[in-house]
């Protein structure tokens, strides 16, 4: 038997301090962006949309290896860029689906906010963890990829 646990709706957002064309090229390098994530590993391309890769990280007492396939999606006039994510765990029994959605909107101070939205489902013994375990996880994962975003676009608009 599958133990689906319910989607969770988690929302954060990450104030970049740079033009929104500078994160949008950020956010056009996948394999950048993934290594901005902790636990991220050997991300690879399989086309120009789609790659593979894992993400070790615990939640509360399980260490979880998710394996699994990323699809991204860019609408750069509305400046929303889409992953669907797609991942097992074969040791722990378990696995996830997300989407993550990300919506860029610069401002006035020429700074630009990134609220990025996520549907998530735990599948299997995931899907058994609490959910308040696994929004603080997420919370945590959320806050220290802000934060290597944010150095990852201020080291590119360094570049250029």
């Amino acid at each position: 038997m599958c133990t689906e646990g319910p989607v969770m709706k988690l929302e954060h957002c990450v104030q970049i301090e740079a033009r929104q064309t500078a994160l949008w090229a950020v956010l056009q390098d996948f394999e950048r962006v993934a290594s901005c994530l902790p636990g991220v590993q050997d991300v690879r391309e399989v086309s120009q949309t789609t790659y593979e890769g894992n993400l070790q990280v615990r939640i509360g007492p399980i260490g979880v290896n998710l394996s699994g396939v990323v699809i991204l999606e860019e609408d750069t006039e509305n400046s929303v860029w889409r992953m669907t994510i797609h991942a097992q765990d074969r040791k722990v029994g378990g696995g996830a689906r997300a989407i993550v959605e990300a919506v860029a909107r610069e401002e006035a101070s020429g700074e630009t906010s990134l609220t990025i939205f996520t549907d998530i489902q735990l599948i299997g013994r995931l899907g058994e963890l609490g959910q308040p375990l696994i929004k603080r996880k997420a919370d945590t994962l959320f806050k220290e990829f802000g934060n290597n975003l944010k150095s990852a676009v201020a080291g590119a608009a360094a570049v250029h």
